[in-house]
C-alpha cells in the first residue's frame, strides 16, 4: 500500500472476524467505535426491522439481490458492517479522498463491495477535495472551477446513476449518506431515487457548517413523503411506508 503509517487490527462483528487496517492515532480508530462498538447502522434495533426483513425476502423472489450504497465510504468500516448485515448485497462503496480510498479498497477485499473513487452529486461533474484539517474523515468535495488544478479532482457520480447501471442485477434497499455538507447539494435536484429507496441514512451537517442550511434540502426532499423520521445517534433513518410497492417485478 502507500507509505504511510498503517496498524492492523482485528474486529469481531456478529459472527464474522476481520482484519483491517487503520492509521493510528487518527480519526480512524474513532470510526471503528462508531461502527463496530456503537453499532451507528445496526438496522436490526429499528422497530420495523421485521416488516424490512420481510420486504427483503419477498424482494429475492426477483432473483436480484439487495443494493447498498455507501457515499462517503471512508476507509470502508460502514461498507464491511452492512455486508455483514446484508451478506447477498452488492455495495457500492463511493469515496473521493485518495488516501481514504486506499484503505478503503485493501479492507473490503474479498466481500461484495464494489469501490469507486468518486464523489456522490446530484449531476455529474467534476469536484476538487478540500481538506477541512478535521481529520481524515473530514474531507469534503466542491465543484470543481476553471482555475482548479486538475491534478486534485474527481468525478461526481448520482444516485440515479448508479441505480440505472445495476437495475438488471439489484434492487435498492439503502443508500447511506455521509458527505460532510455535500447533502446540501446532492438533495436539491435529480431526487427520484429517494422514491425508489427503502432506507436512507444520513448525517446532516447543519452542526458543522451553521448558518449554510445544509440540512434544509433534504428536509424539504422527504417532507411530503410516506416515510419514517427516525433519529440514531448521528444519523437519521428515512424509513419508507410504501415497501410493497418498491419491490421489484417479478
Amino acid at each position: 500500500m502507500s507509505p504511510m503509517h498503517l496498524e492492523s487490527m482485528t474486529i469481531s462483528y456478529g459472527q464474522s472476524v476481520r482484519e483491517i487496517f487503520v492509521r493510528p492515532n487518527t480519526s480512524d480508530t474513532e470510526v471503528v467505535g462508531q461502527i463496530f462498538v456503537d453499532k451507528a447502522f445496526d438496522i436490526s434495533r429499528l422497530k420495523r426491522v421485521g416488516e424490512l426483513k420481510a420486504f427483503l425476502s419477498k424482494a429475492r423472489q426477483s432473483r436480484k439481490r439487495p443494493l447498498i450504497i455507501d457515499a462517503g465510504a471512508n476507509i470502508g468500516l460502514t461498507s464491511i458492517y452492512l455486508a455483514a448485515q446484508c451478506q447477498d448485497a452488492l455495495i457500492v462503496a463511493i469515496e473521493p479522498e485518495p488516501s481514504n480510498f486506499a484503505l478503503l479498497f485493501n479492507n473490503v477485499h474479498g466481500l461484495q463491495v464494489l469501490p469507486i473513487p468518486c464523489a456522490l452529486a446530484a449531476t455529474p461533474h467534476q469536484a476538487i477535495v478540500v481538506d477541512t484539517g478535521e481529520g481524515f474523515w473530514a474531507f469534503q468535495t466542491k465543484e470543481a472551477g476553471p482555475t482548479d488544478d486538475s491534478q486534485y479532482t474527481v468525478d461526481c457520480i448520482t444516485v440515479n446513476e448508479i441505480f440505472a447501471e445495476h437495475e438488471e442485477e439489484a434492487f435498492p434497499f439503502i443508500v447511506k449518506i455521509d458527505i460532510e455538507g455535500g447533502e446540501k447539494e446532492l438533495f436539491k435536484k435529480n431526487i427520484e431515487w429517494i422514491r425508489k429507496t427503502p432506507i436512507i441514512i444520513v448525517e446532516l451537517h447543519d452542526w458543522m457548517l451553521p448558518r449554510q442550511k445544509v440540512a434544509l434540502p433534504f428536509l424539504k426532499a422527504i417532507a411530503d413523503l410516506d416515510r419514517d423520521f427516525v433519529h440514531f445517534g448521528e444519523n437519521i433513518f428515512s424509513i419508507a411506508n410504501n415497501l410493497d410497492e418498491l419491490l421489484p417485478r417479478l
